[in-house]
């Protein structure tokens, strides 16, 4: 078979197109994935205000931070860090430029737990551990139940279940100990001790 010269030219000018097209394709998606979408979830940091829509993003590299225009509106504590509820997140705690810094944060007295001698509680797969202001997990989430430091002393549970009366909860049972701020165990002891 006789191909001709203009046939030819056609066809690798199609190739070429094609290929061009192909790349652009593959370009387009890598900045596609690199781009943080600018919409994102609600979330709520003060009550009267009532829930903000937009407010939790995620980057490309799936971290959570909270929308640079909402900074000015939250309250920093004295260490820099802000709570945030998220319904899809639970309570966190985010610092000034907007990065959400600890995750997990079970809710107390209607708001986000507080930091007890520099630790806050947190919740990984329902058990409980606690986290420092930087966001570093420094008692891994291995007990059952936990409650906040106290002069440099907390009592935590593992077997113990949760029981609820009205908005109030409530540990019960399985065995209790005594740790320290850095994890270690102290003692065991009875409940309520």
């Amino acid at each position: 078979m006789k191909i001709r010269p203009i046939t030819t030219a056609l066809i690798l000018v199609f190739a070429g197109i094609a290929a061009g097209q192909e790349a652009f394709a593959q370009t387009s998606k890598q900045q596609t994935s690199a781009v943080v979408i600018p919409t994102g979830g609600p979330c709520l940091f003060d009550f009267e205000r009532g829930e903000v829509p937009n407010c939790v993003r995620e980057s490309a590299t799936g971290h959570l931070f909270i929308a640079p225009e909402l900074l000015k509106d939250l309250e920093f504590d004295s260490h820099g860090l802000a709570a945030v509820l998220s319904p899809r997140e639970g309570w966190m705690y985010v610092n000034r430029s907007g990065k959400v810094v600890i995750r997990g944060v079970p809710a107390m007295d209607n708001g986000a737990d507080s930091f007890h001698d520099g630790l806050v509680r947190i919740v990984r797969n329902g058990k409980y551990g606690f986290a420092n202001r930087g966001g570093q997990v420094v008692i891994p989430a291995i007990y059952d139940g936990a409650m906040n430091f106290e002069n440099g002393r907390a009592a935590v549970c593992k077997g113990c279940e949760t029981s609820r009366e009205g908005e109030h909860h409530f540990l019960s049972g399985g065995v209790w100990f005594r740790i320290n701020t850095k994890g270690t165990v102290l003692a065991r002891i009875r409940p309520n001790s």
